[in-house]
């Protein structure tokens, strides 16, 4: 974890040196995931052709490991380079919200660069952004990953953890962060939808937080200006009242994270197995 940290003060253009090597090594001699990465793009966009695939799989692994270096530099970026990189474009959208003492639910996809995005909101929004966490098995990592999470006032909250935390301090202010489009665990309760061409399953945790909470829900919309620079806007889903038996937020979200993948496909992470659950294994 030491080595990590060094590592992570060595400036931004030699850190982008170490990604192109690190994308010619995993690309052309690893092969990381590379058939989970092209049939996930190919079922998405089933009018691509096999010269667009390949194109989109190459640009993909050449922004994931600028993601990787981007996050290992997030255990050492002071506040001002980081927000001279990530710029949200709304914040007085809900500057609102706060000026009530009424915290948010703001749902993120897996859009290079979501860590950044929720570091650079504890800075710029009028509340912190406390995000939800899965739990890594090793725990001098996950320990340096809690510690950069709560670099700037956020206090991020273990998954299992989610309504617990909520009920226990219902008075804090806070933008509650949750990157949302993973797969559902088999056993889980879960929502279907069609979602980049194919029948999906979204966990239900967001939906259930924001109707126990009745916490206004936003997309937060990142986007990518050129390397190294985004972009984030707050893009609002819905509010409360919310109807019990209702999945609105959960297909708003999904439409959000869609439109998002479409603008820039290479720009989300493929390498994650979304779509190994079917349906009818449910």
């Amino acid at each position: 974890m030491i080595l990590l940290k060094l590592f992570s003060r060595l400036p931004m253009w030699l850190l982008y040196t170490l990604s192109d090597l690190m994308f010619v090594t995993i690309y052309y001699l690893a092969g990381y995931r590379k058939r989970v990465v092209a049939n996930n793009i190919r079922n998405s966009f089933p009018k691509m052709s096999e010269q667009e695939v390949k194109s989109a799989v190459k640009e993909f692994y050449r922004r994931f490991m600028d993601f990787v270096m981007e996050t290992l530099k997030a255990f050492t970026i002071t506040g001002e380079e980081l927000t001279a990189r990530v710029k949200f474009t709304n914040v007085q959208d809900v500057q609102s919200y706060a000026d009530k003492q009424q915290s948010i639910l703001v749902i993120a996809s897996h859009q290079f660069n979501w860590e950044w995005a929720l570091l650079t909101g504890c800075i710029v929004l009028p509340f912190p952004v406390d995000a939800v966490y899965q739990k890594l098995s090793n725990k001098g990592f996950n320990d340096l990953m809690l510690k950069t999470r709560s670099r700037f006032g956020g206090q991020p909250i273990e998954k299992s953890n989610i309504l617990r935390a909520v009920l226990k301090n219902p008075d804090r202010l806070r933008a509650l962060g949750i990157v949302a489009d993973q797969s559902p665990r088999r056993k889980s309760p879960k929502y279907w939808t069609n979602f980049l061409s194919q029948d999906t399953a979204f966990f239900l945790g967001p939906e259930q937080i924001a109707k126990l909470a009745k916490y206004p829900t936003f997309f937060f919309k990142v986007n990518r200006v050129k390397r190294g620079y985004y972009t984030v806007e707050l893009v609002k889903l819905t509010e409360p009242p919310y109807e019990k038996d209702n999945h609105a937020i959960l297909e708003a979200y999904a439409k959000a994270t869609e439109e998002l993948v479409k603008e820039d496909p290479a720009g989300y992470l493929w390498s994650h197995k979304r779509w190994k659950l079917k349906r009818e294994s449910s």
